[in-house]
């Protein structure tokens, strides 16, 4: 098992920031590849993806991708994302995985312990 960290403070809603950081999770949490996890560790307000059908929960607390869900947050990576403006560069994602996945906690940021 591995250790994870997450943002003492999360970026505000809506920012590139936030969409890298939540693109980040989905990957470092295997969640973009199909398996499922309790995202409630690293966020709570990701309600607006639930309802829109592209955050499932399931009855044993996890949370994993519709389809839908998963080809919104690969097209957030392209220049033409499902909501306009709302892009995210790899680079940005790929700062904040370093980070997620760090052995220590880098300053702003606390683990989550083992998953």
């Amino acid at each position: 098992m591995r250790a994870l960290n997450k943002m003492i403070n999360p970026p505000p809603a809506n920012s590139r920031y936030m969409r890298a950081y939540m693109q980040a999770i989905l990957e470092a949490t295997g969640l973009m590849a199909g398996e499922r996890f309790d995202i409630s560790r690293f966020m709570r307000n990701y309600r607006t993806h639930i309802e829109a059908g592209r955050l499932l929960k399931h009855d044993d607390g996890s949370y994993s991708l519709s389809d839908v869900g998963r080809q919104y947050f690969i097209r957030r990576l392209t220049d033409d994302p499902v909501v306009k403006g709302q892009l995210v560069s790899r680079a940005e994602v790929v700062e904040m995985l370093r980070n997620i996945t760090a052995d220590r906690a880098v300053d702003g940021w606390i683990p989550i312990g083992a998953v």
